[in-house]
């Protein structure tokens, strides 16, 4: 199974973003400056390095994706590591969990009848347990997405 890791870039000079996804076979195969001239440390300012969380959508570590969920819609930020998965409502202690997960970027969101839209249990959830959910895009080349979100 080869591992898709993204590189976000930024060019020193313009300020303009690169982004460039390789799998590990890939950096495997050839050096990483011959890849891109974006590994060029002098031209280009590593911003971020981050893994594939689900390839079909191209979703990465740190993008924002839109979750569908009963009680509505809400953002999501993907991360990876630590959580905690609570899929019972409170009804017992949630589970200390490892991976990628999504954890709601305003998890105290109303709709328009004053109701939550993301449940306590849904704060942060497993990417898995996730049934529709669409990457909106990276932080990186629309700073205001997270701004929006909120």
């Amino acid at each position: 199974m080869d591992i898709v890791i993204r590189y976000v870039f930024k060019h020193r000079f313009s300020g303009n973003i690169e982004i460039k996804k390789y799998s590990t076979s890939q950096l495997e195969a050839r050096e990483a400056k011959k890849l891109s001239p974006c590994f060029d440390e002098t031209e280009y300012e590593l911003v971020s390095r981050d893994l594939c969380a689900d390839e079909e959508k191209d979703v990465f570590v740190g993008d924002l994706i839109k979750v569908s969920h009963f009680s509505g819609d809400y953002v999501a930020v993907v991360k990876l590591g630590k959580y905690e998965q609570d899929g019972s409502g409170n009804e017992y202690e949630p589970s200390k969990c490892v991976g990628f997960y999504a954890e709601a970027v305003n998890p105290k969101a109303t709709d328009e009848d004053g109701f939550e839209v993301v449940p306590d249990y849904l704060v942060q959830n497993s990417m898995i347990e996730l049934d529709y959910y669409q990457r909106i895009g990276n932080i990186y080349q629309n700073p205001n997405l997270l701004e929006e979100a909120q």
